[in-house]
């Protein structure tokens, strides 16, 4: 999509074609409009209050408050625009185009600038207050315009050349509100000849006109816009109808390709997140389209209606932060002057109180509420309505006057965005996104001359919003090294014009992460920009994003071009004068521009923020050699952006980076972010940590902030792996995964993803902790084991990266040896103790040799309720496995001792508590005797247990299990879990 060109835009007057300039005197006695006389009045209907709606949110009304210093300064801003166009018109008869500056007819843009200045002509000649309203030689000046552009640049059968959007989005979109503004003074012949253009051009909203393709996303909200507005212009029910049912799919989540996905992501151009700027037209279609034919005949009734307002929710409101869009998900956007995050973030502000108007009361009181917000937080224009159309300007004051209406507070929220490779972490004073590319998302997009340097944009940029509201606007992009973001792994590679629109693909598909509780999330990405830069660099890079902190791991960071390889912890826009201080190790760094530095053995970092409470810590976990650059960038929007100015801007940066050296073959690196974090409180920090990095390898990334709770890791490998923590194994997976575990010190809450969205099959996990109850879990979660550790099976098949969730109850498990444990023997040896052997012998034979075993373990130490006890014995060697079952009962008394019982003294049974069959030996048996335990508990606190064989299947029918004087790995235990 092409930049939509702004309609206040006042050009210079030039004579590059024919005909000559309108003035007044040629205004004033400009013949009567064209095309048969004016249209005749008719009895109103409903296609007339559409019309009427429609004009309405063009023009604010005849009712609009001419008092309001905004909306007087606005219509004085819509006059002088429309007059400087008026009297650079061309107006005579041998014109080969209506402005001078506009006149290359080889390029579609010129069609669409050139309805987008007659439009700005009709708002004038139709808004309350404007000295222009009505005017008669205005009108004529329009009209005749109009029928000139339709007969020799877009009308029925002219053949389109160039951009399809211009033919099919931007010129039809403006002609028709031309149209709906002009409608009075137009003949029907004129509306006829404007209607059949766009009828030629769009003759439907669902496919690109003269090919196949069929339109997604923000495309096909555009063109069903255009046909409905086009219907209620030429009183069509069926063009209406065409233009709202073309809705329909664009309603719908989507699996693959361009539209919103259930995770709240959103992707257009098949590969490229872009909620915050094809998203944005989008939601402008759907709020225009709303206002325009909800309370109709043709209102909106598909099933899926209300998704739109999910939307809202999920994917446009986490995406702003004070009133800004994040660049991440703004595309070549970010390359546009006359397009900041801010500037995006008051689009979506104005399209969702629109669409809040005729929304259903809840979901309008939730949309009026972020919509105040962002307008109270958002304190960068210097006047938030300049600009704005005056219906705007006061549907927003209105919002902003409503004390009814009560502003969201903070967002504090956390999660990945899968389907679009993006990890959103909003916490108490700041946002964090992380930017990512697989093989299923693009590095970065450029197409129609935009975004020519932003190869890095996409491979692990860390943005950090704080209360520096214009950190990334303020020229940022001209300006920033784009070969050195923050958060990026870089060897500086990529250089050249890209190729337009094409796709710059990861090699690998590990990318994404998983959430816990919508708070932390562990985010992950395995790279190669062998398909961007054409570089051979590689690596595998971490973000755990744990309330106040962003810690970041990476390995194997290789390359074999040569190339110095470094990771860029920091690259800050600092103040105008470009002094922020900079303090490392509790020195601080000189000030001025073009200072640079590697300072060794460094543990911290602070840097001042640009307004009060914005400064910024690093932590490093080990003393690193870090490489400080203060640095005055010029550059200009032209270099990024082929239509941009070629204007110098300035401005000064503060990076901090990690030097991996040239051709680094396993390079790795480990810090820790603080947002907001003074130089004080970094200090302290880091004389007190509470970060731990668990592991920093090619086969796992794992870190734990004690502070929040939580531990995450990414396991980079299809191999059964097992991270390690201070208490020995902590998690083991057996497949690539991704895993956030937040322990609240009395529940244990887990996410688990497959950030590779490759796995058809699931992923086993076993985590060294103990619980006691499931509290809640996904359906795809199987919990296998609560106790002595957890082991969960996690479908991941077509999860689309999905984390999925389960809340357990934290237990504590306390393994019990025997207190005593011996076996027994029938016939001659009927009075003989075996209580100092070290197997406990089953066997059902012939009188002389069976043989049963007898345990018993003392509950008297367990400090709380046992929710769970099970009973482990280890074969040491078996006569024959898997032919007979062993079991065992509950003794009907403890009162015996190891070294004096015997068959003949043997309690009897009071309950037999479970059987299993027998296996080979060294394969653990693990008997759930929860119920006698319990019993045990409230009694004598002695569990006495007995092992044998129910059935005689002779002399191979014996199993020797470990006995208390065994070695450790074969002895019995009673695992206990309580709480």
């Amino acid at each position: 999509m092409p930049t939509r060109f702004p309609l206040l835009l006042l050009a210079a007057a030039l004579s590059a074609c024919g005909g000559t300039a309108q003035d007044d005197t040629a205004a004033t006695t400009q013949s009567s409009m064209s095309g048969g006389g004016h249209l005749e009045a008719a009895a109103a209907d409903e296609y007339d209050t559409l019309r009427a709606k429609w004009s309405l949110q063009l023009t604010g009304g005849s009712a609009v408050n001419t008092a309001d210093p905004d909306v007087a300064a606005q219509i004085a801003t819509i006059t002088s625009t429309a007059q400087g166009y008026w009297d650079t018109l061309q107006t005579g008869s041998g014109r080969t185009c209506l402005w001078s500056d506009l006149a290359t007819w080889t390029r579609s843009t010129t069609i669409t600038q050139t309805y987008s200045r007659l439009l700005a002509m009709a708002l004038a000649y139709s808004t309350t207050g404007s000295s222009l309203q009505g005017n008669a030689a205005l009108g004529t000046a329009i009209l005749s315009a109009l029928d000139w552009m339709n007969a020799h640049h877009y009308g029925s059968g002219i053949t389109k050349y160039d951009n399809w959007w211009d033919w099919e989005i931007g010129s039809p979109q403006a002609l028709n509100d031309i149209t709906v503004l002009m409608y009075g003074q137009l003949s029907a012949t004129q509306i006829a000849n404007h209607l059949a253009a766009v009828d030629y051009y769009v003759p439907d909203p669902t496919k690109r006109t003269g090919t196949t393709l069929v339109e997604t996303g923000a495309n096909r909200l555009d063109k069903a816009s255009v046909v409905a507005l086009r219907g209620v212009i030429g009183k069509s029910a069926t063009k209406i109808a065409q233009g709202r049912d073309a809705i329909s799919q664009a309603l719908l989540y989507v699996t693959s390709g361009d539209g919103f996905y259930a995770d709240g992501s959103f992707i257009q151009h098949t590969n490229v997140a872009y909620t915050g700027s094809y998203g944005l037209v989008l939601m402008s279609d759907i709020a225009r389209l709303y206002y325009l034919l909800n309370g109709s005949t043709w209102a909106v009734t598909d099933a899926n209606a209300g998704n739109v307002y999910d939307w809202y929710a999920n994917g446009y409101k986490p995406m702003v932060y004070q009133g800004a869009v994040m660049d991440a998900v703004r595309g070549r956007a970010i390359s546009r002057q006359a397009s900041t995050d801010h500037d995006a973030g008051r689009s979506l502000t104005v399209s969702l109180a629109r669409l809040a108007q005729g929304a259903p009361a809840a979901n309008a009181a939730a949309i009026n509420g972020t919509v105040k917000h962002w307008m109270q937080r958002d304190t960068t224009f210097a006047n938030y309505y300049k600009g704005l159309s005056l219906y705007d300007i006061a549907n927003l004051k209105g919002i902003l006057a409503n004390s009814g209406i009560t502003p969201d507070p903070e967002q504090i929220q956390t999660h990945v965005f899968a389907s679009m490779d993006r990890a959103l972490h909003s916490y108490a004073g700041y946002s964090s996104m992380v930017s990512l590319f697989s093989t299923r998302i693009s590095a970065f997009e450029y197409g129609n001359g935009e975004n020519i340097k932003a190869w890095w944009t996409g491979a692990g940029m860390t943005y950090v919003y704080n209360n520096d509201l214009t950190q990334f606007s303020g020229d940022y992009w001209p300006t920033v090294n784009q070969a050195r973001l923050p958060g990026t792994t870089t060897d500086g590679s990529g250089s050249g014009t890209p190729a337009s629109f094409g796709n710059y693909p990861n090699t690998y598909h590990w990318a994404g992460g998983s959430e816990v509780d919508n708070l932390h999330a562990t985010a992950g990405l395995q790279f190669s920009m062998s398909k961007v830069t054409g570089s051979t660099l590689q690596g595998r890079k971490s973000w755990f994003l744990f309330g106040d902190k962003i810690i970041a791991l990476g390995s194997g960071i290789a390359n074999t071009d040569g190339r110095t390889v470094e990771t860029i912890v920091e690259n800050r826009k600092l103040n105008a004068a470009g002094n922020n201080a900079l303090t490392v190790n509790g020195l601080s760094m000189p000030t001025t521009s073009g200072w640079s530095a590697t300072t060794t053995s460094v543990q911290w970092a602070n840097l001042a923020g640009n307004v009060s409470g914005t400064d910024i810590g690093y932590w490093f976990p080990s003393p690193v050699s870090l490489s400080g650059l203060r640095e005055t960038r010029s550059g200009s929007w032209q270099q990024i952006n082929t239509g941009g100015p070629a204007t110098t801007v300035t401005n000064t940066f503060l990076s901090l980076a990690l030097n991996h050296g040239a051709a680094p073959a396993n390079a790795s690196y480990a810090y820790v972010i603080l947002p907001n974090y003074t130089a004080a409180r970094t200090a302290a920090f880091a004389a007190s940590p509470t970060v731990t990095i668990l592991e920093n390898s090619l086969d796992a990334h794992a870190a734990r902030d004690t502070a929040a709770g939580v531990t995450g890791v990414n396991f980079w490998n299809d191999a059964t792996k097992t991270v390690n923590d201070a208490g020995g194994a902590y998690l083991t997976s057996n497949r690539k995964a991704s895993v956030a575990v937040r322990d609240t010190g009395s529940e244990l809450h887990i996410g688990v993803a497959d950030p590779t969205q490759a796995n058809t099959g699931t992923i086993n996990l076993e985590l060294n902790r103990s619980a006691w109850q499931v509290i809640g879990k996904d359906p795809a979660v199987t919990v296998t084991q609560l106790y002595p550790t957890i082991k969960l099976t996690v479908n991941v098949n077509a999860s689309a990266g999905r984390s999925y969730a389960v809340q357990l109850a934290e237990g504590t498990t306390v393994a019990l040896a025997p207190s005593a444990d011996t076996y027994v023997q029938d016939g001659a040896a009927a009075g003989t103790n075996f209580g100092t052997a070290n197997t406990l012998v089953v066997k059902n034979d012939g009188v002389g040799y069976a043989r049963q075993a007898a345990l018993k373990f003392d509950l008297s130490g367990i400090g709380g309720t046992i929710a769970g006890a099970t009973l482990a014995l280890m074969p040491t060697s078996v006569g024959a496995a898997n032919t007979f079952s062993n079991r065992v009962s509950l003794l009907a008394s403890s009162a015996w001792a190891e070294t004096g019982l015997t068959w003949n003294t043997m309690p009897g049974v009071s309950s037999v508590l479970g059987t299993w069959v027998v296996g080979a030996a060294g394969q653990a048996v693990m008997l759930d005797v929860t119920s006698a335990a319990v019993a045990a508990a409230g009694g004598d606190k002695v569990l006495p247990l007995k092992v044998d064989s129910p059935v005689n299947v002779g002399a191979n029918g014996w199993v020797n299990y470990g006995s208390r004087e065994a070695a450790a790995a074969n002895r019995p235990v009673l695992y206990v879990v309580y709480h």
